[in-house]
């Protein structure tokens, strides 16, 4: 879980939320609307994360072939 020591707002950042986002999670008195925000920027995560593994999948295939030079 979070430590108590951490502040939402310091959470958010280390998470890579934009600012604007975090403004908005830190303003809003719609649980929906936090919700709403928090899952946007999760789905956008996991597809950074995703396009990260398949450039890296691609390179260790391109390390790994045989030279045709």
């Amino acid at each position: 879980m979070i430590g108590e020591d951490l502040r939402v707002e310091d959470v958010l950042r280390r998470c890579q939320m934009p600012p604007d986002e975090i403004r908005w999670v830190l303003t809003s008195d719609d649980p929906a609307v936090v919700h709403m925000i928090l899952e946007l920027h999760r789905e956008r995560l996991e597809e950074e994360l995703a396009e990260r593994r398949k450039v890296l999948w691609e390179l260790e295939a391109q390390l790994q072939a045989p030279s045709t030079t």
